[in-house]
């Protein structure tokens, strides 16, 4: 501030001043201690909704319908030098008793010797074919005519065969050794060889010996009594042995059982219910210390009386203790499952019942029905029509949803113009095909030269098409009927379409290039209380429209066929919402960026600082002005006094020279 000080009167204008204005100040500060208290409070109340916020991120495991933690299996083996085991979700718990007679082995093939990797070879074109896939047809030329020159070729050029060289002691010899890239007995190695027959020094790499291992499938048995199962696959990696189980062979021993136990993995859903109850006590704790009254220093804190934060918790406790609609009253609410509440509101967890019921050890409980405790979940009278999942829209029900089903879902499918002749010779003239799956074209696809029956070259025709490495349409059945080749999409829906067939085999096989066949989704529709809610079909999964009022984004698979619809009711679907599944959409609805509590608060909080932040520049400018109209008034004061002091001097030394 400007300071005019005793300049002619001697007063402490500063002073007198702030005491005039200090009214204005004590404002100011008062509204800064609100302001202050305010911020406190928002921040305490935006740790509430960061504990919201961890709550509902530790439920997403628990309100799963598919890939549920309560779904999951894990598996073992009693020895893993001689096979490890995985399981997906589907697996069913189990024991089975499995031999490893012998692994899947990959074709080993040798050239002759050669003095030196540097050696010069013939020149021309080489080709080389691991079983019924494409040949690489490799040209050998000036630039890459040694033995060292072939290996990298064949390295850079092939996908299904590796090159070495090396060095047969016995013989004294290098050699180039072929690997073929895949195991089992239909993928041995095959080399075509077009190269020049020498006439100089050069050499001729031949590939015609002995095997230098042999192509072997695995083999495998389930079982040691009359009935074993004996089974052969091409590959050390085993699929099809038992549904959901993945079996990795490591070594053979056909003398020795293997056990394999499939089980229930309850460590993954314990796990996530102990996140659960750890999060929704964090929150609980903390509301309490956020709207706790001390009543030794009588100091209240932030969120003391804040009606949205006691109504939260009020409504948590609510719903962690209340049962499910419309589950079974044996098993519909936390206390059966060993998680019970507190008198201080937190839930707490008896390890020991918690891990029976997970197990299935517990009467009366299965783990289904432990995750419908907690999930949304359906259940349907129709086998053909299953729940897949739901939304925070979804609103469980209170009657049974009917499904309503007009038409299935079909697969896109085309079928030959012609029929196939009974013995079907393949060569270089009529060997390639190239067609769209699912609205994805094909690379070319070459056929292996032969004589089929019309099954084997079908068989054929489908093992080429799904063995494309690079390709992101489904797989293919390739199938007769009466003699004409039909190619199917294994997708359902309008996205299923097979088409635009062409290429040197086309006609061979029956085709004319006019064949299109597009695949249907399924189609129909909910009803609920006799009123009809709309629905979606992608492929086989039917979906609530989004602004119903019961089924919004409600899903359902229908694997009914074409003759299972009747064109009415399939189904009677009834649909139950956990508390995990509830708390979820109480959640949704807090946590709405739009209307949502959260943002209601928020923006209260934003208004009343905002509304303080007005005020204090008001009182400010107020004071400003004031402190402004002050200071010119003692700075005329000022003027005034020393014109008068002046005027003063003058007429004393006037009257002095009298």
């Amino acid at each position: 501030m400007f300071s005019i000080d005793g300049l002619v009167s001697g007063l402490d204008t500063t002073s007198i001043i702030e005491g005039l204005v200090s009214l204005q100040k004590s404002q100011v500060d008062r509204l800064n201690v609100k302001k202050s208290e305010i911020l406190t409070e928002q921040a305490a109340f935006q740790g509430v909704e960061a504990r919201l916020l961890s709550l509902k991120s530790s439920m997403s495991r628990l309100n799963r319908s598919t890939g549920s933690v309560f779904d999951q299996t894990t598996a073992s083996s009693s020895d893993e030098s001689i096979l490890t085991v995985t399981s997906e979700s589907k697996a069913i718990p189990g024991s089975y008793n499995v031999r490893v007679n012998s692994l899947a082995r990959a074709h080993q093939i040798g050239s002759q010797g050669f003095s030196d990797p540097s050696t010069t070879i013939s020149t021309g074109t080489i080709s080389f074919q691991v079983g019924d896939r494409s040949a690489t047809e490799i040209t050998i030329d000036t630039s890459n005519n040694t033995v060292d020159g072939l290996v990298n070729a064949i390295n850079t050029q092939s996908d299904d065969v590796s090159a070495s060289i090396v060095y047969d002691q016995g013989n004294s010899a290098h050699r180039i050794l072929l690997t073929s890239k895949y195991t089992g007995e239909a993928n041995e190695i095959n080399v075509t060889n077009n190269l020049i027959t020498p006439t100089g020094s050069e050499v001729l790499p031949d590939f015609s010996g002995a095997a230098i291992q042999d192509a072997t499938n695995a083999q495998l048995q389930l079982g040691s009594g009359a009935g074993a199962i004996v089974a052969e696959y091409d590959s050390n990696v085993i699929d099809g042995l038992i549904d959901n189980v993945t079996l990795n062979l490591e070594s053979a021993d056909a003398s020795k059982d293997i056990n394999l136990k499939v089980t229930r993995d309850t460590e993954s859903a314990k796990i996530a219910i102990e996140g659960f109850v750890e999060n929704y006590n964090s929150m609980i704790q903390y509301i309490d210390d956020q709207t706790a009254f001390n009543t030794s220093t009588n100091t209240a804190s932030p969120l003391l009386g804040n009606r949205t934060v006691s109504t939260l918790k009020t409504t948590l406790s609510s719903m962690v203790t209340e049962s499910v609609p419309g589950l079974s009253s044996s098993v519909n609410r936390f206390s059966q499952l060993g998680i019970d509440i507190d008198n201080g509101g937190k839930l707490i967890i008896n390890s020991s019942e918690l891990e029976s019921a997970l197990q299935g050890n517990t009467d009366g409980i299965e783990p289904t029905d432990i995750q419908r405790v907690f999930g949304m979940s359906g259940v349907s009278d129709n086998s053909g029509v299953s729940f897949l999942l739901g939304s925070t829209r979804t609103q469980a029900s209170t009657s049974s949803y009917q499904v309503d089903i007009l038409q299935s879902a079909e697969r896109g499918s085309v079928t030959a113009t012609s029929v196939l002749d009974a013995s079907l010779v393949i060569d270089s003239s009529n060997n390639q095909i190239q067609l769209s799956i699912d609205s994805l074209e094909t690379d070319t696809i070459t056929l292996a030269s032969g004589t089929y029956t019309q099954e084997e070259l079908a068989s054929h025709l489908q093992s080429r098409i799904n063995g494309i490495d690079t390709r992101d349409f489904d797989d293919v059945d390739v199938s007769l009927e009466s003699g004409f080749l039909e190619i199917t999409s294994q997708r359902y829906g309008r996205s299923s379409e097979i088409s635009a067939i062409s290429g040197t085999a086309s006609s061979i096989l029956g085709f004319d290039g006019t064949e299109t066949g597009v695949g249907q989704d399924v189609a129909g529709s909910f009803i609920v209380d006799g009123v009809v809610e709309t629905a979606t079909g992608t492929g086989r999964v039917l979906i609530g429209d989004s602004d119903n009022d019961n089924t919004a984004d409600l899903q359902v698979r229908v694997t009914l066929t074409s003759g299972q619809v009747s064109g009415g009711v399939e189904a009677n679907l009834n649909v139950s919402r956990g508390i995990s599944s509830s708390l979820d959409k109480y959640f949704g609805e807090l946590l709405d960026t739009s209307v949502g509590t959260i943002k209601t608060a928020e923006d209260n909080f934003t208004l009343r600082i905002e509304s303080l932040d007005a005020s204090i520049a008001r009182v400010n400018s107020i004071s400003e002005s004031k402190t402004e109209d002050l200071i010119a008034q003692f700075t005329a004061l000022e003027r005034v006094l020393s014109d008068l002091q002046g005027t003063s001097s003058f007429l004393t030394s006037q009257l002095a020279s009298l």
